[in-house]
């Protein structure tokens, strides 16, 4: 695929070039073919955000730490994330509303930008969304709520880009009390059921059903804007809590093909982007699923390369390459 220019402002950024050192070797066809290394210095230091997914019913102030342990608490993705100088954590209501609510993409821009900006240009920051919330974010820059410059990453954990069948069935499981205690018990740790609205999901559940009409065209956006992203086709995934339930789940809604036990592998990748199965790809398939992606279950036994999804973050300035077509 070809490279965009953002991400060869970024390579470039990194490695402390000019865009213009960006090398180009002719061929009959107009292209040429280099393989630019991504990497930086371990000293390299980025004030990083954190967007969580679906689920939280209320709102509150950006904090310092993982309050709510989402990404497995301050122990846990501080030693994930030695590149960053500051850590911000967005607290949103991402249950209520639906992820192109106006006022919810704000107030994602508002905490990646900081606090004491009048710009709306994000610098030197590595924004990590998970789930939904990288559909809120790459939204919010769609309609210029907020923008990225070079210095900055969008890393897209587990997202569903095309929107995920799993939201028709967990609304159907709202008037149906005939499925399995498994499915129940992780459907009601979703919050899926809108107290207000009988039978039906709350509004960011239906926001995911793939025929939603935002989705048009947020796919390919959102391919220019990600630096580096991780999604999941294992169910199980690793061996967590949630293992069983995410199985169950994944049964119940029957994907018809490789899923994280919420979002079909097909929605997660973006358009133009090879993905491999190794942590050491800047786009990586990891045999994780939904949850894996909040980094709180660690990495996989054996060490194997497809399991690694905590070292995949730990690693993201180090050794990652991309095939560039200029």
């Amino acid at each position: 695929p070809a490279i965009t220019a953002r991400v060869a402002r970024q390579i470039c950024h990194l490695k402390g070039l000019q865009t213009s050192s960006l090398p180009v070797v002719g061929m009959k066809s107009g292209l040429a073919l280099a393989q630019l290394l991504v990497g930086a210095s371990a000293t390299a230091s980025y004030r990083c955000v954190f967007m969580p997914g679906l689920g939280w019913p209320n709102s509150s102030a950006p904090t310092a730490t993982d309050t709510d342990s989402y990404w497995g608490g301050d122990s846990n993705i501080n030693k994930l994330t030695p590149y960053c100088s500051s850590r911000t954590y967005i607290h949103q209501d991402t249950l209520t509303r639906g992820w192109d609510n106006a006022e919810l993409q704000q107030a994602v821009c508002e905490a990646g930008l900081g606090e004491g900006t009048n710009d709306t240009v994000i610098r030197n920051t590595v924004f990590f969304a998970h789930s939904m919330g990288n559909l809120i974010f790459a939204d919010a820059l769609r309609q210029k709520a907020c923008s990225l410059d070079a210095s900055s990453y969008f890393v897209a954990i587990s997202a569903p880009w095309y929107g995920s069948k799993a939201s028709q069935v967990l609304e159907e499981s709202c008037s149906n009390s005939s499925a399995g205690e498994a499915f129940h018990w992780l459907a009601n740790k979703l919050h899926r059921c809108d107290p207000d609205r009988l039978g039906k999901v709350f509004l960011a559940y239906e926001s995911l059903h793939p025929a939603y009409p935002a989705f048009e065209g947020l796919a390919e956006f959102a391919a220019q804007q990600v630096s580096f992203a991780m999604c999941g086709h294992s169910p199980y995934g690793l061996t967590s809590v949630y293992s069983a339930a995410m199985e169950g789940l994944a049964r119940a809604i029957g994907f018809g093909e490789k899923n994280d036990g919420m979002v079909p592998l097909s929605s997660c990748l973006l358009p133009g982007k090879a993905y491999e199965t190794h942590w050491q790809s800047a786009f990586y398939s990891a045999g994780i699923n939904h949850v894996d992606g909040t980094l709180r279950s660690g990495d996989g036994s054996l060490g194997l390369p497809s399991r690694q999804p905590s070292k995949w973050v730990s690693s993201l300035f180090t050794r990652h390459s991309e095939t560039v077509l200029v």
